[in-house]
């Protein structure tokens, strides 16, 4: 069992390309391909870097080459006195899946969601897994503990690892998909765990109700 990360080209910022997955793929990294909306053709990229390249996971059955549906909605991103607007997306074209950047009116609070999809609910609970065990590239301090999301769900709330901004992050497999949330605020603005669980069983939903069998 070979070690990989989920692609930059999935990603929807370099915050989220450092997350990590068990599969069985090649130890060649694949070369990310991000297609970007023009909202967020503006949109800085994080200095966070990935610690390795992505490998896609492998499937016998032909994938669909676009999966935005399985988004969660801006809509559903509900925060009194703020409003958010998807201003990125991003898929690779080897690695079945999509990526959505979420920013608020004032770029003060970023929400990142990077989900990729597996020839089935094995491989996907398998990599969930470990994605559990790896939120420490995302947030610093508190352990991370069970969260009622999915199949699976592990949340963690802290400060970001340079202690820069308050961050937490949520993973959770759904079906034969995991999805990694990562979100970004002020040190002084710190998202309360309720609301990330909010955002996590909403994007759950979106993931039921639009990915394939």
């Amino acid at each position: 069992m070979k070690v990989s990360v989920i692609s930059a080209g999935l990603a929807a910022s370099a915050l989220v390309v450092g997350v990590t997955v068990t599969g069985c793929g090649s130890d060649k990294p694949s070369s990310p391909t991000s297609t970007t909306s023009s909202s967020a053709s503006t949109t800085s990229t994080s200095s966070a870097s990935a610690s390795s390249a992505a490998s896609a996971p492998s499937s016998g059955a032909a994938q669909p080459s676009d999966y935005s549906n399985l988004l969660i909605k801006p809509t559903d991103i509900v925060v009194p006195g703020d409003t958010f607007t998807l201003t990125k997306t991003s898929t690779d074209p080897a690695t079945p899946g999509v990526g959505g950047e979420f920013n608020n009116q004032n770029g003060s609070r970023k929400i990142n969601v990077a989900i990729v999809v597996y020839p089935d609910a094995a491989a996907a609970a398998r990599d969930n897994d470990s994605n559990g065990k790896n939120l420490d590239l995302f947030v610093k301090g508190p352990p991370a503990t069970p969260a009622d999301v999915g199949t699976g769900g592990v949340i963690v709330v802290g400060p970001s690892p340079d202690g820069s901004k308050a961050a937490a992050a949520l993973v959770f497999a759904e079906g034969k998909a995991t999805a990694l949330i990562t979100f970004e605020s002020a040190p002084t603005d710190p998202l309360p765990p309720d609301f990330v669980l909010d955002v996590g069983r909403k994007q759950d939903a979106a993931i039921k109700a639009g990915l394939p069998s």
